[in-house]
């Protein structure tokens, strides 16, 4: 019986050492970085946090045994840059994806990932641009109280290049209290506040100058959209900005810039 448990016991031990082969890949160490570049501005492209990403595909296996690799997506952040440190050394395609621009066609091929670093830099054409955003800051009635802080934010839209535009979808205002930063995932989400903020609007962008506005057409600045207003508290800080989207994909904003709003 002994020889059989001690048998036993002797080839659990050497499976068990048999797995303990040691590791010789190393850690993925490899940096890429850079900045979205709008190509209006020369800007970074302004948008909420991790909204839309820089789509990889590593090459290098490929290369060597005819593997097909699949994609890998890296975050970009609220200030238009990407930095990533934990990839694999290698050579990887890369293309801006799912954003509020008009579709990266070129994918640029061939970036040499190191541990040293890489930038990469792009520039992709938004959709559409906010200017002239204003706020205003006032009363009203709220919950059957008078002398509520009111909100009123209202802007125009651009659209530099209008040929084969998609549906303009919606307009919104973003309001923030928890940080100096708001945009759609970073904004008070309220019933009360969705009601009054956005303005839809599910039209091309020539019927949306016409019907709205009484403009040509073709015009490149549409004119005023102004939200309802929209009840604050007294003693608070908050941070607004307001954005326009079309009908694609993930529907993401273009965006203006945030506007601080002290209440007293």
């Amino acid at each position: 019986m002994k020889k059989i448990f001690y048998l036993i016991a002797g080839i659990a031990l050497l499976g068990y050492t048999s797995c303990m082969e040691i590791d010789n890949w190393d850690a993925p160490d490899a940096n890429i970085h850079g900045r979205v570049i709008d190509s209006y501005t020369g800007e970074n492209l302004v948008m909420d946090n991790n909204d839309w990403q820089i789509r990889i595909w590593e090459r290098s296996w490929e290369q060597k045994k005819g593997i097909v690799a699949n994609h890998q997506d890296l975050p970009v952040k609220n200030d238009g840059t990407y930095n990533n440190n934990k990839l694999f050394a290698g050579t990887y395609d890369m293309l801006p994806y799912d954003g509020p621009f008009w579709p990266v066609v070129d994918t640029i091929k061939g970036v040499v990932f190191t541990k040293k670093g890489t930038q990469q830099d792009f520039t992709v054409t938004p959709y559409l641009q906010i200017v002239d955003f204003e706020t205003k800051l006032g009363e009203m009635e709220f919950q059957g109280e008078k002398g509520w802080p009111a909100l009123t934010m209202r802007c125009r839209i651009k659209a530099p290049v209008r040929t084969d535009l998609p549906k303009l979808y919606d307009v919104m205002p973003f309001i923030s209290m928890l940080a100096n930063f708001c945009g759609n995932s970073h904004r008070i989400d309220i019933d009360e506040y969705n009601r009054l903020a956005r303005i839809e609007v599910r039209k091309s962008w020539g019927q949306e100058m016409q019907e709205r506005f009484g403009l040509p057409a073709d015009s490149e600045i549409s004119g005023w959209y102004e939200t309802k207003p929209m009840p604050l508290k007294h003693g608070y800080t908050y941070y607004v900005r307001i954005g326009a989207n079309v009908d694609v994909l993930g529907r993401k904003y273009n965006y203006s810039p945030i506007v601080k709003i002290v209440v007293p």
